[in-house]
């Protein structure tokens, strides 16, 4: 008889379980957050420019990223480019953190083997993602931030920038790179 009760028990946790994770899956399948990470989905063209300081020349190059979606949950980025006659790849995971209400990602490339780990907010009335991310300098080691932004000016354009500090400037950003996409039709 106790058998059977544990049985029972365990039986209706699963279901339980299951059910949640039903309700949990139609929720966020047509979540605001979700909807705007899949407008990422599909194969881009780009531009990009990487300064190395404030007022350096930018470097100049092509690339490609390629986003799938995990679960409806998670956006799989890869990022390919040719950076200064050296082969880049970078990949990210994206996704919206429903507790925190925040977005997230973290982000791997071939210049660093560091992790970077960030999270923001979308302004809802610009539809700009703002992201800050934290990381370590690849050059010292050090913990550093950047600023991340993030738009599109339609479903088949999208800028991407990306901000470091300004020494000894609280608050203040410099430009660091800008990337400029366009949707492979």
């Amino acid at each position: 008889m106790r058998n059977f009760s544990l049985l029972s028990i365990s039986m209706l946790t699963v279901a339980t379980l299951l059910l949640s994770a039903n309700l949990v899956h139609a929720e966020k399948h047509h979540s605001g957050p979700h909807q705007v990470l899949a407008k990422e989905v599909g194969t881009w063209d780009a531009e990009s420019k990487f300064w190395m300081s404030p007022d350096g020349k930018p470097l100049v190059s092509k690339a490609v990223e390629t986003n799938t979606v995990l679960g409806d949950n998670w956006i799989l980025s890869t990022f390919t480019s040719n950076l200064g006659g050296a082969p880049f790849e970078g990949r990210g995971q994206f996704g919206y953190d429903p507790v925190s209400k925040k977005y997230i990602g973290t982000w791997i490339d071939t210049m660093s083997p560091y992790l970077g780990v960030m999270e923001g907010t979308l302004d809802e009335s610009t539809g700009v993602l703002t992201m800050m991310s934290t990381a370590r300098d690849p050059q010292t080691g050090k913990k550093s931030t950047s600023k991340l932004v993030s738009s599109f000016s339609d479903d088949d354009h999208k800028k991407f920038e990306m901000f470091a500090p300004v020494a000894g400037k609280e608050g203040k950003w410099w430009k660091m790179m800008e990337v400029n996409y366009t949707r492979r039709k």
